[in-house]
């Protein structure tokens, strides 16, 4: 995966080509899963749903690492935070049920929207056409 490839490039600028690709291979084997998921549904849907996954997945990983080098998101340095207040501001980030493999994507917004891809992929319930 290129810069070119990754949706979310823009919210990375500083990273280079061999980072992203980097990132890509390592959530490619944490959730070898994903490239499969959502078979029962059409061409091109299925394998939009897989990219947008993917790079949702390597955007979670990436800000999870390098915090510092995200522009334009919110991270919390890879901690699931339930509160925080600091000077009258106050932080809360819920996080969504999930098994204990694939709770670590609260971390990030990013994360929690794979998730919510993830649980709702039809393979999750079973369920093929």
């Amino acid at each position: 995966m290129t810069r070119l490839d990754f949706k979310f490039a823009d919210n990375f600028p500083t990273l280079t080509d061999e980072q992203i690709n980097n990132a890509y291979d390592i959530v490619s084997v944490m959730f070898s899963g994903v490239l499969e998921c959502w078979r029962a549904l059409n061409e091109p849907l299925r394998t939009n749903k897989r990219t947008l996954c993917m790079n949702l997945l390597v955007a979670w990983y990436l800000l999870d690492a390098n915090p510092q080098s995200a522009v334009g998101v919110i991270g919390n340095g890879g901690m699931a935070l339930t509160s925080k207040s600091i000077g009258g501001t106050s932080l809360s980030f819920s996080d969504m049920d999930a098994q204990e493999g694939i709770k670590q994507l609260n971390s990030n917004m990013f994360g929690q929207k794979a998730l919510m891809m993830i649980q709702s992929a039809p393979e999750r319930f079973g369920i093929y056409a």
